[in-house]
């Protein structure tokens, strides 16, 4: 899994130690280790789940954290985040993720979960031999 934290350190390292630039990771659940390893490598992190316990989870880990519902996203809570990555979203979370990207104007990037294949909008880029999903603004 640590493929998707070197893709977005290689590819947006530009947006690294700027506290008025953020990076949102949507749909956190339990498994906080990328988004420390984005904050610890000088990204502005904030965590976001519907399930109020892994947003607490990810508090006690140190991560800014926010309950919201991808579905109907509160887009006060996006305000300033030039990008969005979410690892292994269900596919009918796709379309929404996206949507909320363009409603924000920031890139996307999906791990997606293996074997699935992308929603048309988004591109399947291969690297190093692992799949994700990528919308660029």
């Amino acid at each position: 899994m640590d493929y998707i934290f070197e893709y977005l350190l290689n590819n947006y390292s530009h947006l690294k130690n700027n506290s008025k630039i953020v990076v949102a990771e949507i749909g956190i659940g339990f498994y906080v280790e990328i988004s420390k390893k984005m904050q610890k490598s000088g990204f502005n992190v904030i965590a976001i789940d519907s399930n109020e316990k892994a947003v607490i989870e990810a508090f006690q880990h140190g991560l800014n954290s926010k309950m919201d519902d991808i579905f109907k996203p509160d887009l006060k809570i996006y305000k300033n985040i030039k990008l969005i990555y979410s690892i292994r979203p269900p596919r009918d979370l796709q379309p929404y993720l996206l949507n909320l990207s363009k409603n924000i104007n920031c890139d996307l990037v999906i791990k997606p979960l293996s074997g699935e294949e992308p929603i048309s909008e988004l591109k399947l880029v291969n690297y190093f031999g692992k799949p994700l999903y990528i919308w660029k603004k």
